[in-house]
């Protein structure tokens, strides 16, 4: 059930979230023609990562590869690791979007670009799942949170905090870095007695803009 039905907690550790990333076969999920009039497929979901926490604390984990019908482009599969192979054995999106909407539901959804993750949520998982939750950002967090880094990249962010990612690309590091990213954002958060519907507006993205 949607946590904010009846209006969010009142304090920021009574959040629970689920921070997630994901990896992609390219940057767009729907089809479109490039400025060379050349067409380009959807791309697909190759991975998710997602961390599970209520408030600060770490519940769960889960990382899973996805089977894709289209090509995995070799400039993605240097930047990741992930190679056609690793996905040929993969289950398919339809099974691991069951798995994942059961881990995402009643959580606040938190993603670092959020804008680009929460595009293929929306195109790849029915409205009845993702309209129900609301998605924030923490590249916006980390603007109004921590406004002394001029650049707010994940491996900005974590080389600021001293956060370690240890495989950069990969779904489940990048969701960790992220989830310890959120974690310090939410003790500076608390730190100017924010609650929780002001730390969520600080960072929320709105479903109709994607």
């Amino acid at each position: 059930m949607d946590p904010f039905l009846v209006g969010p907690p009142a304090g920021i550790r009574d959040l629970r979230f689920a921070v997630l990333d994901l990896e992609t076969s390219g940057g767009m999920p729907k089809a479109f023609w490039d400025k060379r009039d050349r067409f380009q497929p959807a791309a697909e979901i190759t991975e998710v990562g997602v961390v599970a926490l209520a408030g600060p604390v770490i519940e769960s984990r889960i990382s899973r590869l996805c089977a894709i019908e289209g090509a995995l482009p070799r400039d993605i599969q240097r930047l990741t690791g992930i190679t056609p192979q690793m996905l040929r054995e993969a289950p398919p999106w339809s099974r691991v979007a069951f798995e994942l909407a059961e881990v995402l539901e009643g959580r606040v959804w938190v993603a670092h670009h959020a804008p680009f993750d929460g595009a293929f949520l929306k195109a790849y998982l029915p409205e009845g799942v993702w309209g129900r939750h609301r998605l924030i950002c923490t590249r916006l967090l980390v603007k109004a949170l921590a406004p002394e880094l001029p650049k707010r990249s994940l491996g900005d962010c974590c080389a600021h905090f001293g956060i370690v990612n240890a495989r950069a690309h990969r779904a489940l590091s990048d969701a960790e870095a992220t989830a310890e990213l959120l974690q310090r954002l939410m003790a500076r958060a608390e730190a100017k007695d924010l609650d929780a519907e002001a730390f969520i507006s600080l960072g929320e993205v709105g479903w109709k803009k994607l």
